[in-house]
This record gives structure tokens, C-alpha cells and sequence, in this order.
């Protein structure tokens, strides 16, 4: 049986409940909501769940409360939406990944056109691409790792993917094209993620570990970048900046090699993480290590018009993307997911995904907007956005516990008790002990 949304039969105050979430959240999702859920598979069968809307208003509601899928069934009662078991609400919710994507690319390319940009990114489209891991509750402690491709122009996130822990960090997660330049971090520093953005005509500029990447001169000969920095280290020279060619399988690319040498002060605080991370892996630490931690190394395939030391200035403001990891967990305490199958964390994830670009595009048309009028406000971001975090979670929780009537028999039907292993005593006591206690 499917509960239409008849407000001519709602109580007044349900009915208020759920206008608010349609004025404060509706306009921010795509207009064919229904659309998608049918494209998707999402929304099938109308004598389930009548619309993508009231889809979404149950996901959102069960990832900001943390309860459990029969609660959501008797919430979902409540709040007239539908009737239909916690079993069918756990199928919805596993099949609606796609669905959410679909929402998720939505919110990412709804932002206004980027701004004219001085330098670099009045010609290139800056991109800062990292990934992050959530961690899954119970005892198996599965892993989502979260890509993510953010823009330094428009400030805002362009590209997300979520997969699980065997999926490694690459560039071919997402859609370079030509005028983009790529930066990432060691993880990334590999000739085959340097290959694959030159095959996309795109330009990056990754950090690389010089003891493990491999340079080629013009005779195919190697070319030991280790010695290079002791040679400069020597020649007290604090850059230096090399031609070669990297090579993965049978492809081949032209390539400029640019270290920096750090402060004294950041250089001993590089060796300390990795003597850290090598008792942490129960590893050997290495003297070349060691040295090659008081530089900055990154690979470029920017040409002699630029040089070295605005590369790696540049490449410092890669920094933002970290922040933004860090403003999606802390503010939203999203640090660790319910244990589940890979479609049900992968779901749980773009959620949080979805809930959290709605803050953040609100920040940037509220900045966008002030801008316009010729104000600024000095405040920290962070606590911007926190409030606006709380002002959605609030709509998104649905108050939906003052509509439950346990006098109501449809409640039994969600609430009723399963078998257990353990038998429960309460009547036990209540009728044989505490008389005895008592007496």
C-alpha cells in the first residue's frame, strides 16, 4: 500500500514538517528527480515508494540519525510516506547508489562559471586530486576510499568516485582534458598516472619519491635523481632542474624533474614522519630516505616558460584539497560508517557526499553574492560551514517522532519483536522474582 501525501487529511503540523524540506532542500536537487530514480532503478514500483523525493527524504533521514532500518520503516509511517517493510527499505537503499551519483554530479557542475583568474589559472583549469579513507565499524573494519578532484579556480569539488579499499589512488579515476593542470601528491607520482595525463593533454605536476621513480636520459640510460640532490647538496645549490623521459610499458613521455630544497625546520620534520611511518610499517629506514626527505620533488610536464620556483609554489596551494578532506570530517563527524556490504557503504558514503556539497554551495553563492555588493565578511570557514551543516541537518532529520501513535496496530507490524537468542526477562521478573524481593 502506497500513503500518498494528501494534505488534505495530514495533520497541520506534519504537513509544515514536510513543506520545509521541499522549500530548503528540493531546489538545491536536479528538477527530474523522478526521472533519474526510473533511469536508475531507483524508484520502480510506485506501491513502494511514490516518488524519488520521498526516496530521498528516508535516505537522508536514516544517514543523519543513525537508526535502524525498522525504525526508518515505522518513521517512514509516521511522516505518511509509505508503509512498506525495513527489509524493503534496506533493498532501496543498497540499489540507490547510482541513483545518488546522478545527484552528486548534479550538485558538483551546478556551481556559477569560474571567475577570471590571474597567472596559471587565467589559462588553466588547476584541479587537486586526493583520496581519503572512511573506515567501517565492526570487526572486519572494511575501507571506502573517497576520490576526489577539486577545482582551485572555482573553489568547489569537480569530480568525486568512491570504491572500496583495493582500488588504488590514480588520475584514471577521472576525465582530464586539455587546458586542466593535474596536482597531486606522492601517492599519485607514478610514470603511468604522468603518461596517462599527457595521453589526455593535460599538464600536472606530481610529487614523486626520487629513490622509486625512474628518469631516462636520451640514450635510454637512467638517471639517478638521488645523486643528482647529493651532487646539489654539495654545489649548496637549493633547486635543481632536470630534462628526461619516463617510461611505463611500451610509452614513453618528456618529462622535467624540479626539487626544491626545504627549510631546515620542515626538513626535520619530514625525517621525523618517516621514521614514524617506518617503525608504524616495521620497516628499515634508509639514509637515502632520510636525505631525499629534506627535498621537494615533483615531476612537471610544464616547459622552460615557467620556472622552477613558481612550480613549486604553486604546487604548495595543493594543501586545499587536505583542508577539505579535514572540513568533511571533523565538522560533519563522518570518520567511521555502519558495517555493510560494499553497495551499502558505497551508498552511505555519497550520501554524505550529496549532504555535504548542499552546505557548501550555499557558502559559495552567499560568498558569490557578497562579493557582488562589494563586502566581505572575516570569519572562519570552518564555522560557516558547521552552521550550515546544522541548519540542513536539522530540516533533514524530520521530527518524525511526535507522529508515532503506538496506539496505532500498522507499528506492531516494524516494531514487532524478533527471535532472539537470549530470552528477554522482563516479564520473568516482573511476575515471579520481584514479588519474592518484595515480601
Amino acid at each position: 500500500m502506497n500513503l500518498q501525501n494528501n494534505f488534505t487529511r495530514l495533520d497541520k503540523n506534519l504537513k509544515e514538517v514536510l513543506e520545509k524540506w521541499d522549500k530548503k532542500i528540493l531546489p538545491f536537487l536536479p528538477e527530474c528527480l523522478d526521472g533519474l530514480a526510473r533511469k536508475t532503478g531507483a524508484v520502480q514500483r510506485k506501491r513502494g515508494v511514490c516518488s524519488a523525493s520521498c526516496l530521498l527524504k528516508m535516505l537522508f533521514l536514516y544517514a543523519c540519525s543513525n537508526i535502524s532500518f525498522r525504525i526508518l520503516a515505522a518513521a517512514a509511517y509516521a511522516l505518511g510516506i509509505s508503509d512498506i517493510s525495513d527489509t524493503s527499505w534496506r533493498k532501496h537503499f543498497s540499489k540507490s547508489s547510482c541513483f545518488l551519483y546522478e545527484i552528486l554530479h548534479f550538485l558538483l557542475s551546478s556551481f556559477l562559471s569560474k571567475p577570471d583568474m590571474s597567472g596559471f589559472e587565467k589559462t588553466k583549469n588547476v584541479l587537486l586530486v586526493d583520496a581519503s579513507v572512511v573506515r567501517q565499524n565492526g570487526k572486519k573494519q572494511e575501507q571506502q576510499r573517497i576520490h576526489m578532484c577539486y577545482s582551485l579556480n572555482q573553489d568547489r569539488m569537480y569530480e568525486v568516485k568512491v570504491t572500496d579499499k583495493h582500488t588504488a589512488e590514480s588520475l584514471t579515476h577521472f576525465s582530464l582534458k586539455k587546458d586542466d593542470l593535474v596536482m597531486a601528491d606522492a601517492g599519485y607520482g607514478t610514470a603511468h598516472n604522468y603518461i596517462y595525463a599527457q595521453e589526455h593533454q593535460a599538464d600536472v605536476i606530481l610529487r614523486i619519491t626520487p629513490k622509486n621513480f625512474c628518469l631516462h636520459d636520451m640514450d635510454g640510460n637512467k638517471i639517478s635523481l638521488v645523486q643528482l640532490l647529493k651532487e646539489a647538496e654539495k654545489r649548496q645549490e637549493k633547486m635543481v632542474d632536470v630534462f628526461g623521459f619516463c617510461k611505463y610499458r611500451t610509452k614513453t613521455a618528456f618529462g622535467r624533474i624540479i626539487a626544491g630544497k626545504l627549510p631546515e625546520g620542515q626538513a626535520e620534520k619530514a625525517r621525523k614522519r618517516k621514521k614514524r611511518t617506518a617503525v608504524r610499517k616495521q620497516k628499515q629506514i634508509t639514509d637515502d630516505t632520510l636525505f631525499c626527505a629534506g627535498w621537494m620533488v615533483v615531476i612537471t610536464s610544464l616547459g622552460a616558460g615557467y620556472c622552477g620556483e613558481e612550480i613549486l609554489h604553486l604546487y604548495r596551494s595543493r594543501w586545499q584539497v587536505e583542508l577539505l578532506f579535514k572540513r568533511f570530517k571533523q565538522n560533519f563527524s563522518v570518520t567511521s560508517l555502519k558495517a555493510g556490504n560494499k553497495n551499502y557503504a558505497e551508498t552511505e558514503v555519497l550520501l554524505w557526499l550529496i549532504i555535504w556539497a548542499i552546505p557548501e554551495r550555499q557558502l559559495f553563492l552567499a560568498e558569490c553574492s557578497l562579493a557582488g555588493k562589494g563586502e566581505t565578511v572575516n570569519c572562519s570557514l570552518y564555522e560557516k560551514c558547521k552552521i550550515s551543516f546544522l541548519k540542513i541537518k536539522e530540516i533533514l532529520c524530520l521530527p518524525w517522532g511526535q507522529f508515532i501513535n503506538f496506539t496505532d496496530k500498522k507499528y506492531s507490524r516494524y516494531l514487532s519483536r524478533k527471535k532472539q537468542y537470549r530470552k528477554n526477562q522482563n516479564n520473568e521478573f516482573h511476575t515471579a522474582i520481584l514479588p519474592g524481593l518484595l515480601a
